[in-house]
């Protein structure tokens, strides 16, 4: 994908990256090292490789948008 950015467009502007997945009905002593690896994958490596991979065609000025989840502050079973 960047490389198609590089070649077509030749810089980002903005760059909004967010990502989300969680299981929230699983209990805290029932969360297997299975589950975890698979929400930060997404939730934190995915992003974070996201941005870091966007760095070298981001135009002096530009923006890099992260957004959360209502996950941290919202009360879910388990």
């Amino acid at each position: 994908m960047y490389e198609t950015v590089k070649v077509k467009k030749g810089q980002i502007d903005i760059l909004y990256a967010s990502a989300g997945v969680g299981e929230f009905n699983v209990p805290l002593g029932s969360i297997t090292e299975a589950n975890f690896d698979n929400t930060f994958n997404v939730n934190v490596r995915g992003t974070l490789f996201t941005v870091q991979k966007a760095l070298p065609l981001m135009r002096a000025g530009g923006s890099i948008i992260m957004t959360g989840s209502i996950a941290s502050v919202k009360g879910f079973r388990a």
